[in-house]
């Protein structure tokens, strides 16, 4: 049969090379593909727990042990650590503060600063400080209190004398005192202005004096801080009234010289400054303008009265003036006149006009005709009389207020000086005043002895320790202990970069994974194995004969080299199971063990290794007469034979040329080759045969080593078919029922006759 041509080679890594089609039908055959779990067609995130869960149950023991071991430790720590009493005291803290100034009150409420949370974050880190620990220290005496440890652990000094006891007492007090400050803590209660003070203390009647205790130091110190606020706000505005005081003196007194300078007296009080008018100072010749304007205003409404009824008189008379129905005479004389007109106009029809009554009555006419022509004209001299003296009134009024206009401005421009200085008096008397009453206010609220802090309920001694909790610390053990356990055991496995799952096989190499087989039990042999047909191991391998069959669209390669990254990969078992595999099948198969360096079939079979493929390639024998016959397995088998000193030089001589000699008389030929890591004999053997697969160690080999194998066999122009994973234990790989899991790949339908 001649020489088989190489397929297609497919290089480690080069995804675009896998093979596909009937490569990954053999995939699948061999435990690699579809309808198992954490198949290629798997979910990717059910896949990811499944590998989480597997990895747990892998290394649950660790887990176990970690847990254990926190659970110890805390029942440990927990029985020999003392017991904790904490004593709690409940406190309200109103929000007040000492106003020095009226404007003060505005300011704490805009202010960002004088928000209700910062107050309380001031009043815990007032409960938090050196000072109240220190005043906490000297009322309780606790540097000096057995109870305490203060005393017991920091003794007097010894009688040499090394410490002064000055020294040794300071020691003590700042050890005690830094003691009370980790013993002391406080919170708000809720959103509200109560605070919980809490005191800690092996000795609950101690923690209950240390709680009560920094109550009342708190409150003590919050009176005092007040007082000294209410002191030092009194001594401010005392040298603040003595400054104003001074500057409301000197601008009093800059205000009565410039007055007294410039004659300016002013009318709402003759005492400069006491009531503080806000109108300023007006002078005498101001008030006589005034006064003038005044009676020029009004002379001037007289004149044009009596010019108006000077004018109306003149041109209408007496009868056109409007005072002329109010001159009770003239009133008299044209009643007279109308009278004896009325009569004359009367008698005239009867009497003849020189009737001697007539004639009197006529005569008495005429006269009351010239007497009202003389009240007339009487009238209307009157009345130009009274426009005369109300026009040279005026006139004399307007001189006057011209005279004073010029003297009025002129105390004007010096009155805007005096305004000044008067407004300055006012400011200052009102500063002084509002400085005054303050000052009174303060006096009288910092002598009150109230205070913003109010004790709700004092501290009691605790009937029962609050810590250690038992079964809390055991809870907190058990939680701990798994996460770390669980944090370890994904550490590790991530680490790990073995080959423990049939899919880190596909994932981590991009091969094709042919099958799996088991790991045998303790004492048994694979050749026993391989006898039984229903045993797991035969099983298996059949189903990797099967893959390989199925890998190329040649069918099985004649000539089959089996290899492994390094040594005990069970790369000979491999060779052996599947030579028997083929065997079953009525096919001729010869076994070459061609691993010059360690050759093992030889002792798997009992075989003798005197003649063998050694002697073959170096042209000492022909291959018939190193070929021994294994009855119980039907094959044929080629032993290593003698090991020859050099055997990459004795491989590179004639080897395709006595692969090709096998091809005639069998059907296929497996190749046992040596390891690939180190040694030169693995891709030479690879390079003449038709394929090869790769044997990899579960739980042992790692990803590195074998990629490297692979990748030395890729510069060989290696046919590689796939990947067999040996030793596969299912219990390490964490799916706990390892026949089960085995029986799912390998036995299903074995019961079948």
């Amino acid at each position: 049969m001649n020489e088989q041509p190489h397929p297609p080679v497919y290089r480690p890594g080069d995804d675009a090379a896998m093979p596909a089609g009937d490569a990954w039908v053999g995939s699948a055959l061999g435990g690699g593909g579809a309808g198992r779990p954490g198949g290629p067609d798997g979910d990717g995130g059910s896949d990811l727990l499944r590998g989480y869960a597997a990895a747990l149950r892998k290394r649950r023991l660790l887990i176990l042990g970690i847990t254990a071991a926190a659970l110890a430790l805390a029942l440990v720590l927990t029985l020999l650590s003392g017991r904790v009493y904490v004593a709690r005291a409940t406190f309200e803290v109103q929000r007040e503060a000492l106003r020095v100034l009226d404007r003060d009150e505005a300011s704490v409420e805009n202010d960002p600063a004088s928000s209700e949370e910062l107050f309380m974050q001031t009043q815990f880190a007032l409960l938090k400080s050196r000072s109240l620990a220190e005043g906490l220290v000297r009322r309780l005496r606790l540097d000096t209190r057995p109870d305490f440890g203060i005393a017991e652990a920091m003794p007097a000094a010894s009688g040499a004398g090394t410490i002064p006891p000055a020294a040794l007492a300071r020691l003590r007090f700042d050890a005690a005192v830094n003691k009370v400050m980790g013993l002391i803590s406080a919170a708000p209660l809720g959103t509200s202005s109560v605070i919980e003070l809490q005191a800690e203390s092996d000795n609950p009647q101690l923690a209950a004096a240390i709680a009560n205790g920094a109550v009342d130091e708190f409150t003590e110190s919050s009176m005092q801080r007040r007082y000294a606020a209410s002191n030092y706000a009194r001594g401010f505005l005392a040298r603040r009234l003595n400054e104003i005081k001074q500057r409301l003196e000197v601008s009093e007194r800059q205000l009565v010289q410039y007055a007294e300078q410039q004659r300016i007296l002013p009318l709402s009080d003759a005492r400069v400054g006491v009531t503080g008018a806000s109108g300023g100072g007006q002078s005498l010749d101001s008030a006589s303008l005034g006064t003038l304007n005044q009676a020029l205003s009004e002379a001037r409404s007289a004149r044009i009265l009596a010019e108006a009824n000077y004018r109306q008189a003149a041109r209408g008379g007496v009868n056109a003036m409007p005072q002329a129905e109010s001159n009770p005479e003239l009133v008299a004389l044209r009643g007279q006149l109308a009278q004896a007109q009325a009569d004359y106009d009367q008698r005239l029809p009867t009497f003849k006009p020189t009737f001697p009554d007539m004639v009197a009555l006529a005569a008495r006419i005429s006269r009351l005709r010239a007497q009202i022509g003389a009240a007339d004209t009487q009238s209307v001299a009157g009345t130009r009389n009274a426009y005369t003296l109300a026009r040279d009134q005026e006139v004399a009024l307007q001189r006057e207020v011209d005279g004073l206009k010029g003297t009025v401005l002129q105390l004007q421009n010096r009155s805007i000086q005096y305004t000044i200085l008067q407004r300055e008096v006012d400011t200052n008397r009102a500063l002084y005043d509002a400085l005054l009453q303050r000052y009174k206010e303060i006096g009288v609220s910092g002598g009150s002895g109230s205070n913003n802090v109010s004790v709700i309920d004092r501290a009691r001694a605790p009937g029962a320790p609050a810590r250690p909790i038992l079964w809390l610390n055991l809870l907190l053990a058990l939680v701990a202990g798994l996460g770390l356990g669980v944090a370890i055991a994904l550490i590790l496995e991530y680490l790990d970069d073995t080959f423990k799952q049939p899919d880190d096989v596909e994932r981590k190499l991009h091969l094709p994974l042919l099958g799996m087989t088991p790991k045998l039990a303790d004492g048994d042999t694979p050749v026993a194995a391989l006898t039984e047909r229903r045993s797991t191991l035969s099983e298996s391998y059949q189903s990797i004969r099967t893959a390989i069959e199925l890998s190329s669209a040649n069918g099985v390669p004649q000539i089959l080299c089996v290899t492994s990254s390094g040594i005990s990969e069970g790369k000979s078992t491999t060779s052996l199971a599947l030579a028997k595999s083929f065997a079953d099948q009525d096919k001729r198969v010869l076994l070459v063990d061609s691993d010059l360096r360690k050759p093992t079939i030889h002792r798997m079979l009992g075989l003798p290794n005197t003649v063998g493929f050694s002697n073959v390639l170096a042209g000492e024998v022909p291959f018939a007469s190193a070929v021994q016959h294994v009855a119980s397995l039907g094959i044929d088998v080629i032993p290593c034979g003698p090991t020859p000193p050099n055997p990459a030089l004795l491989l590179t001589t004639g080897l395709r040329a006595r692969f090709a000699d096998l091809r005639g008389a069998y059907d296929i030929v497996l190749v046992d080759g040596p390891p690939v890591i180190g040694l030169a004999d693995a891709p030479l053997l690879c390079d003449a045969a038709d394929g090869a697969v790769m044997v990899v160690e579960a739980n042992v080999q790692r990803r590195n080593a074998v990629r490297a194998a692979l990748r030395r066999l890729s510069r060989s122009r290696t046919n590689l078919l796939g990947v067999i994973l040996t030793k596969f234990d299912p219990k390490k790989a964490g799916h706990g029922d390892a026949e089960s899991y085995m029986t799912y790949y390998y036995k299903y339908g074995a019961d079948r006759p």
